[in-house]
């Protein structure tokens, strides 16, 4: 009844229509407009800045033969589209361009994607977009180039200015390996010196308010950069020790203490050797170290433990038909006062196989989740996957994903959060 009352209560006084999560409100689903990719969307990114969200997405076909472009659309804090036709960010001929992020910083949107227009490699190309929708370079920057392929980039910015980071192959003694570089790229669009920062392949990353965190996606190592893109730390160092099943970082996000780390356990086998799955949280300190009572923590995540453990966000246990089991892309942000993290829980079919993803979310407290049983974001008979988020810093978030529908289309589709 109290509760009844309560919602009664805002919905007098002109509240948006949420629905009622333990500490999480979330607002209607909106889809995204298309572009002439004919419902073959995906990647989605988002950021906040100027009182408005962008979403960027890959739009299209882009296999062999292939012609994928990035769309960006903005979207207001009350969930409205603002952009009924989408922005194609940056048109060319040939070739195909996938993998967009975007932030904000300088009073513009910087979205870098890895393109294939060359026909050759891939490089990793950026344009700006003002808050008011308009595509600021009539020709994309070229963040990084040559010979190689330069994939996979990330953006953040520290407010100012941007950091980009993106994977390049390095020969070692005749071999190559994967390396993270790193570049400053200016308000204005303006390229500085890359820098190569460690032999690990995927970066992530966040600003906390004092440096940047690359964290590689294929495990949970990584660096600190300063604002300029060089690094603060003289090599890598291994955030998360191997010890327990820690398998890659599905996100990160920056806030006041640091930066909340997500990473997931183990996908579901017929033996049983990489125990329950989980969606684990652990909070990276400011000097790029586990926390403490994080780490104390991840000790105690071995293989055959079957108990959810503080740090864990969602638990996948029995392999019967229809069970939870959380795998998968994730993402993360601070809204001012917390971490707030969303994340893929499939359903288990045939004992070892996904089916039916829905998406999750909680608050986080350091790295403890504060809605134990997860906050419903997208959760229909329809697949929702790939989620990005983005803040405006005062308990208001979006959340943009995949829908894909029993059609066979995938759109970009989004929700409003709103935190309390």
């Amino acid at each position: 009844m109290k509760r009844f009352l309560g919602i009664l209560a805002a919905a007098l006084v002109g509240a948006s229509p949420f629905a009622a999560g333990e500490g999480i409100r979330v607002g209607p689903e909106v889809r995204l407009p298309e572009g002439p990719g004919q419902g073959i969307c995906g990647t989605p990114a988002a950021a906040f800045g100027a009182d408005v969200f962008l979403v960027v997405w890959c739009d299209g076909w882009h296999g062999e033969g292939g012609a994928s472009r990035i769309y960006a659309a903005r979207v207001d804090k009350s969930g409205k589209v603002l952009d009924p036709k989408a922005i194609e960010v940056a048109p060319c001929k040939a070739g195909v361009q996938t993998r967009p992020r975007v932030a904000f910083g300088g009073g513009v949107f910087l979205v870098v994607w890895q393109d294939l227009r060359n026909g050759k490699d891939y490089d990793v190309l950026a344009t700006r977009i003002s808050p008011d929708g308009k595509v600021l370079d009539a020709k994309p920057v070229v963040v990084a180039g040559g010979p190689g392929g330069q994939v996979s980039p990330d953006a953040a910015s520290d407010g100012k200015s941007f950091a980009v980071v993106w994977q390049s192959p390095v020969d070692k003694n005749g071999a190559p390996y994967f390396y993270s570089f790193s570049a400053p790229v200016s308000a204005a669009g303006a390229v500085g010196k890359a820098n190569q920062l460690m032999r690990w392949p995927k970066p992530r990353l966040a600003w906390n308010g004092k440096h940047y965190l690359v964290v590689s996606a294929q495990t949970v190592n990584g660096m600190r950069i300063d604002a300029s893109a060089r690094p603060a730390d003289k090599s890598f160092r291994y955030i998360v020790p191997s010890a327990g099943t820690c398998y890659n970082t599905q996100a990160i996000g920056g806030g006041k203490d640091g930066w909340l780390v997500l990473a997931q356990r183990a996908q579901p086998d017929h033996h049983g050797w990489g125990g329950y799955g989980a969606m684990r949280c652990y909070l990276v300190g400011p000097d790029a170290a586990l926390n403490a009572e994080s780490l104390a923590q991840h000790k105690k995540d071995k293989a055959g433990n079957r108990a959810k453990l503080p740090h864990w966000l969602d638990i996948g246990g029995s392999k019967k038909d229809g069970d939870p089991w959380p795998y998968g892309a994730a993402a993360a942000a601070w809204d001012g006062k917390q971490y707030v993290a969303v994340w893929q829980r499939h359903h288990i079919t045939k004992g070892v196989m996904f089916t039916n993803c829905d998406l999750i979310a909680s608050r986080v407290d350091g790295f403890k989740p504060l809605d134990r049983d997860g906050v419903a974001v997208a959760a229909t008979g329809e697949e929702e996957k790939n989620p990005t988020l983005a803040s405006d810093g005062a308990g208001k978030l979006l959340c943009a994903y995949e829908k894909y529908g029993k059609d066979g289309r995938v759109q970009i589709c989004a929700r409003i959060l709103e935190t309390r």
